[in-house]
């Protein structure tokens, strides 16, 4: 496992989920109004419960959709791409789904509790909480 210092500095990360949290509003906005078309169509409420429970796990899983497959397909999210960061398994082998599911879900409570898993970036392994779960590594990618 050859594993290097991140070279991403943070003000790009940041950039970059900014970035994909705009891209996910809009997409959250369209997977929204079908959720609220079917769910009318079926019960014929006007607007879905904050309280439906399979509302939060339809909405859990267009976020986490949009990161696993963005990341299996190029290594990059719409925000990474823009800011030019490529995510990679530490041993430069194609990354895993386990690797993805991990990353994810480690992102969570690295983001949600202050950005602490983020700023592991100014420890001497310069890799994020999410990083080191899940054997992968962002690198920046300059345009050529």
């Amino acid at each position: 496992m050859s594993i290097e210092k991140s070279n991403v500095a943070l003000y790009r990360i940041i950039g970059s989920v900014v970035y994909d949290w705009l891209v996910l509003l809009g997409l959250l906005m369209v997977f929204g109004f079908f959720a609220v078309a079917i769910n009318h169509s079926l019960t014929g409420e006007e607007a879905i419960s904050s309280e439906n429970i399979f509302f939060k796990l339809y909405i859990l899983a267009v976020i986490a959709l949009y990161f696993v497959y963005f990341w299996h397909r190029s290594g990059q999210t719409v925000g990474m791409k823009a800011w030019k960061i490529q995510l990679q398994s530490v041993d430069q082998t194609p990354i895993k789904a386990k690797q993805l599911f991990t990353r994810l879900i480690v992102a969570v409570p690295s983001y949600a509790i202050g950005l602490i898993g983020i700023l592991w970036l100014f420890t001497p392994s310069k890799r994020t909480w999410q990083d080191m779960a899940s054997g992968t590594q962002l690198t920046f990618k300059p345009r050529k």
